[in-house]
């Protein structure tokens, strides 16, 4: 595995916030500039099938409003 530098390392967030290219895309995974493709067993690349289920994001989302109302509601 090697390191990246700061370019490297800055340069898909610099792609998703300025590019045109990605204008209106919305909801999906990118690494190294390229949107990720569904992981496999044994590589260190692609997007977890559990990071891209929508019942699982809907829950989470309950969960965390749940959590912060109730925080709100204890200050």
């Amino acid at each position: 595995m090697s390191w990246k530098d700061i370019p490297q390392g800055a340069a898909t967030s610099v792609l998703l916030a300025a590019s045109p290219l990605v204008e209106g895309v919305t909801g999906r995974y990118f690494e190294d500039c390229n949107e990720a493709a569904p992981h496999q067993p044994g590589i260190r690349r692609g997007v977890a099938a559990h990071a891209v289920n929508p019942e699982r994001a809907a829950l989470l989302w309950q969960v965390s409003t749940d959590m912060l109302a109730a925080a709100a509601a204890t200050v």
